[in-house]
């Protein structure tokens, strides 16, 4: 039934009603944004409304920030519905858009399932890639394949990723994708963390700013 209806219309009045309800929203376990509109006058015509939607988005645009963050309605106890809005995927704007990267420091490796820290360098991420680097000389053969191989970000447990090369950077550097084969839930994590970096880097173009 929701193929039938993928380009769903706000209308002037609801369009106001999502924007004060967005206004109220509370931060939930510090990840997700959430609101209640269990009891809320008007509020269960847009809620079946938008639930029709195949892909349930909002979207905001600060400066050369793009932030996409997936909305998922929910049904609680007592049929109270809610709309969870989960950690966005973040772009740079610009003359193409692109998956916006976090600079890797020294806190950040890739070891295997021993937990022993590769050769390999993190020079940054993003939600679907990754790029690696060989300092070496001697050693420049990065592997054409991301796999059996763990990202350990700081203060967190390992992610396991698992990738493919997309395109050589430089003599040292290669690009690689994880979008298609990584765990979901592996990439919900790695979308999280970036989603706190961005914020304390960028604190102006989160929600909390309208708090």
């Amino acid at each position: 039934m929701a193929k039938l209806h993928k380009e769903l219309l706000v209308n002037d009045q609801e369009f106001e009603l999502l924007s004060e309800m967005l206004l109220e929203t509370e931060i939930m376990d510090g990840k997700e944004h959430k609101y209640d509109i269990s009891g809320q006058s008007g509020t269960e015509t847009l809620l079946f409304q938008l639930g029709l939607a195949d892909d349930l988005q909002l979207v905001a645009n600060y400066g050369d920030h793009h932030l996409v963050f997936p909305v998922q309605m929910e049904m609680g106890d007592f049929s109270n519905f809610s709309m969870a809005v989960k950690s966005p995927k973040i772009y740079e704007t610009g003359k193409n858009l692109r998956s916006w990267r976090l600079s890797a420091d020294k806190t950040m490796s890739i070891v295997n399932e021993e937990g022993e820290i590769l050769p390999y360098h993190v020079k940054d991420i993003s939600a679907s890639g990754i790029s690696l680097l060989i300092e070496d000389d001697e050693n420049t053969a990065l592997p054409k394949v991301l796999n059996n191989l763990y990202l350990q970000l700081p203060d967190r447990d390992r992610l396991a990723i698992c990738g493919s090369q997309i395109r050589r950077i430089d003599q040292h550097t290669i690009a690689y994708s994880l979008g298609k084969t990584t765990n979901d839930e592996v990439l919900t994590s790695l979308t999280e963390y970036l989603f706190e970096c961005h914020a304390q880097q960028h604190p102006e173009a989160h929600l909390s700013k309208f708090k």
